[in-house]
């Protein structure tokens, strides 16, 4: 229970803000206001008040609007989907995803065979499984990107670059040509870092997208468990789930975050 109540503390300003703001709420409390500023009336100013009050309450205790809410997306999320996995190059990539969508088949499988009791409980896990498999469709894009980068970047003949710079800096006679030589020597080397830095990224995605898959995997088992248990399934139960898919969530967006300081690569020729 204390985990299912973690949970909902964490959702409810979403989930009270989209309640606020709805369209019939603030259409009720609208009108109340054009209506007590025409009659001049504070009654019909508090009835108005207390219908919007009542309104969003009436929300708040409604198990189908937080699955609507929760379930819900940003503009900017709406079209994040896992892409087919035949049109990713990169094999771990495309292993990932593939995986993610066999076992998202089998996931809507065992849920349209499971209770209404058991979905019902289940809504706030979904929408974070929602969540995290937009977080895995971006990964995916930027995983192709940095491994089609590395493809074409020749990390070799940039080790090269530096052992030739260092060399003729050290050969080099004239204090302006030695110099510039050293420059072109840290041009190298900040490449090479760049580099790098990129092959651990690319590490991390498929790190990142190999730890969703395989959390993807375990779910149809996790919630056949839970039908199969039915009555005897523990608030705890639900709520650890609940709980685990929210804290990956977390993890993996700041991990997103990260990622954004990569932008683009000028490769020094």
């Amino acid at each position: 229970m204390a985990e299912r109540d973690a949970t909902l503390a964490r959702h409810f300003p979403r989930v009270l803000a989209r309640s606020v703001g709805g369209n019939l709420n603030l259409a009720v409390a609208g009108a109340s206001m054009l209506g007590a500023a025409a009659l001049q009336s504070w009654p019909v100013l508090a009835l108005g008040g207390a219908a919007y009050a009542a309104l969003v309450a009436w929300d708040l205790a409604s198990p189908a609007f937080w699955r609507e809410v929760l379930r819900g997306k940003t503009e900017g999320q709406a079209a994040v989907r896992l892409p087919a996995p035949e049109s990713l190059k990169d094999t771990r990539v495309r292993d990932a995803v593939r995986a993610m969508t066999t076992a998202r088949e089998q996931l809507e499988r065992t849920l349209k065979e499971s209770p209404e009791a058991v979905r019902s409980h289940l809504g706030l896990a979904l929408s974070s499984l929602h969540e995290l498999e937009g977080r895995a469709a971006r990964l995916a894009v930027r995983g192709e990107e940095l491994a089609r980068f590395l493809a074409s970047a020749d990390a070799a003949s940039v080790r090269e670059g530096i052992r030739q710079a260092a060399e003729q800096a050290r050969a080099a006679r004239d204090a302006e040509a030695r110099a510039q030589y050293e420059r072109a020597l840290a041009a190298r080397e900040e490449q090479l870092a760049a580099l790098v830095d990129i092959d651990a990224a690319r590490e991390r995605v498929l790190a990142n997208l190999a730890r969703i898959a395989a959390a993807y995997q375990g779910l149809p088992a996790r919630v056949m468990r839970l039908r199969a248990l039915d009555a005897q399934a523990t608030e705890t139960m639900y709520g650890d789930l609940n709980e685990e898919l929210g804290r990956m969530n977390g993890e993996i967006g700041a991990f997103e975050e990260t990622l954004k300081s990569i932008h683009e690569v000028r490769v020094v020729t």
